[in-house]
């Protein structure tokens, strides 16, 4: 693989990084361990390898053939042979025998090349090319799916990651407001209701982190799985990432309808149906063949007047070949071809289609992304204030349990909102690089 260009960014907000026990995984850590490790990333490469290995001349017959033919007989039986004397009296002669044994035996080194079959040879040798081309795009569209899979997985997993950081902030809110709570009750200045609220909201925050640890871990092995670790590995995801920088539409689609895989595999097709058409066509043209060969014969016989026969040396030869009739079978191949054709020119326009409606809808999602993450910014800045506040009048008595709870509830989901959503943008943004070909660099 020439090179890797992952374009990804995610962002830490106000809070202090969490310090994770466990080892830590970055995307590109993660992207390498798929590229090596993935099973079915192995088996299109040995699948591209094979037809890859296919692709030479003695494939396609364009090489002579040399080969050793040896064989030998052997037969007895009875025989009877009527010769002609050319004389009046007696004008034939018959032999009759019992028993007469006939040997033979011959070796012979012959080499047969097609000198010309209506340059079949080379639209096979193209067909094989095609082939090759063919496979190296599945990988490549295999590996960008693979690679996009574990990119998503990977910021799901980040954002969950983040939700747990958020929630554990949350619960050391919730227990300093439960005990504060209990201290107010034992002053008289808070009721049981008010505590059991406080210990409600606290099991809730704890259900919820139990929640989210649940869906990360079951989503990491998932992870573990596309990145072929074992299913039990315990890692945190760590990345640092920088804005990315969208394309304009038109240049996004350009890129899209040149650099696309899935769009050049739709080519490659259609032009292995051109090259199978004319490989059809082939097949009106005569053959024309020669053959040379070296070798041994003998031959021994009881009745013939050769009694024995020894042959040594050379025999040189051409044949031609020209079918006048198959059936009518060329002529409907080809009308086969050509509606073969036709169809790949339909599914060729279909992608092109596709891909640009998909990377149109994505890159309006993006513009949509990157407003709505500038809104919820300024609304995270004034929950933060808010809940500033909020808790600064709380601790001197001016609000109640229930208004901090609000203005904290308000403020996790600000922050979720905005990590969300920043998520969100780079695994659009990885989409429309995948679309137009520049998520991962060109297989070998």
């Amino acid at each position: 693989m020439n090179a890797i260009r992952i374009f990804i960014f995610f962002c830490l907000f106000s809070a202090a990084p969490v310090v994770y026990a466990q080892e830590t995984l970055t995307l590109e850590e993660a992207i390498d361990m798929a590229l090596t490790n993935n099973q079915e990333i192995a088996i299109q490469r040995k699948q591209t390898d094979i037809v890859r290995n296919n692709v030479y001349k003695g494939n396609a017959g364009l090489l002579p053939t040399i080969s050793l033919i040896g064989n030998g007989s052997y037969s007895s039986g009875n025989t009877e042979v009527t010769l002609r004397t050319f004389t009046e009296n007696p004008a034939q002669i018959t032999i009759d025998e019992d028993n007469v044994v006939t040997e033979q035996a011959s070796a012979v080194v012959q080499a047969d090349y097609v000198l010309f079959a209506g340059f079949s040879g080379q639209y096979r040798y193209r067909l094989l090319e095609h082939a090759a081309t063919i496979s190296r795009y599945q990988q490549e569209i295999l590996v960008n799916n693979t690679v996009l899979s574990v990119a998503e997985l990977f910021l799901e997993i980040a954002k969950l990651q983040r939700r747990e950081e958020l929630l554990r902030e949350t619960i050391e809110i919730s227990q300093e407001r439960l005990a504060k709570v209990n201290d107010q009750f034992a002053f008289g200045k808070a009721t049981g209701l008010d505590i059991l609220r406080a210990e409600t909201d606290l099991n809730q925050d704890q259900t919820a982190l139990d929640d989210i640890r649940l869906a990360k871990n079951n989503l990491l092995k998932d992870l573990s799985f596309l990145i072929g670790q074992p299913a039990e590995s315990n890692y945190a995801v760590s990345a640092v990432y920088q804005l990315p920088k969208v394309v304009t539409l038109d240049s996004l689609k350009q890129q899209v309808l040149q650099s696309n895989p899935e769009r050049k595999l739709q080519a490659e097709s259609m032009m292995a149906a051109q090259d199978q058409r004319k490989l059809t066509q082939a097949n009106q043209y005569p053959q024309l063949s020669a053959f040379a060969n070296y070798g041994y014969q003998w031959q021994r016989n009881d009745v013939q007047q050769l009694a024995e026969l020894q042959n040594i040396g050379y025999t040189a030869g051409v044949s031609l070949r020209y079918n006048l009739y198959r059936g009518g079978q060329t002529r409907r191949n080809l009308q086969n071809d050509r509606l073969a054709i036709e169809a790949e020119e339909v599914r060729l326009q279909q992608v092109r289609e596709r891909l640009v409606n998909q990377a149109i809808k994505e890159y309006s999602t993006l513009e949509y992304l990157q407003a709505q993450l500038s809104r919820e910014k300024e609304n995270l800045d004034t929950f933060t204030e808010s809940f500033g506040r909020m808790q600064e009048r709380y601790y001197n008595g001016k609000a109640t349990s229930l208004d901090i709870r609000d203005t904290q509830t308000a403020l996790l989901n600000a922050n979720i909102t905005v990590s969300d959503i920043q998520a969100e943008i780079i695994q659009s943004f990885m989409r429309l690089e995948n679309l137009r070909g520049g998520l991962i660099g060109t297989t070998p």
